[in-house]
């Protein structure tokens, strides 16, 4: 999918939500309530008959929350955290190259290292929680193969019945 810049004849700046539902795969209803959550804003919304816009950042944020969707599995909730715990490193990364004092700076990188540090543990949370599932279906495949097993190997009803019919007509 190609990013197109917006069309300032088309009523300001940024891209409209119908083409940004369009762009990223998701209803203009998602956006609404993307937007309804905190997950995304709007760039503008100048007047009522214009309807929302949103700049390439946003679509990029929103193709994120798709990503973290689809192949983390994570939920609304979660991505918010993480967009919010995003969102906050990148504000201090500003602040860092803003300034020159040492002080201000080391402020700046422990407080980034408290964010990651809660990220760390959130995920490590989540991959505890996928390993103990990992570990559960393993299980479970492996008391399935075993009862295949027993059932293969003793005689049904149905096999033995087979067999006497093969041993009478001579098979």
């Amino acid at each position: 999918m190609s990013e197109r810049a917006p069309d300032p004849s088309r009523g300001g700046p940024g891209i409209p939500i119908g083409e940004v539902a369009t762009l990223t795969g998701v209803t203009a209803r998602t956006l609404r309530y993307y937007e309804e959550l905190g997950l995304i804003s709007p760039d503008s919304r100048s007047a009522p008959s214009q309807g929302r816009r949103y700049s390439p950042q946003e679509i990029e944020r929103v193709r994120r929350i798709r990503e973290m969707q689809e192949f983390l599995g994570a939920g609304l909730f979660e991505i918010r955290d993480a967009l919010k715990a995003e969102d906050r490193l990148a504000g201090l990364r500003a602040t860092y190259r803003s300034t020159s004092s040492t002080a201000a700076r080391a402020a700046v990188l422990r407080e980034a290292a408290t964010v990651v540090e809660r990220q760390l543990e959130q995920v490590g949370a989540r991959m505890s929680r996928l390993r103990e599932l990992q570990i559960e279906l393993e299980n479970r495949r492996e008391r399935h193969r075993v009862q295949l097993a027993e059932l293969t190997q003793q005689p049904q009803e149905g096999d033995a019945l087979s067999a006497a019919q093969e041993t009478a007509t001579g098979r």
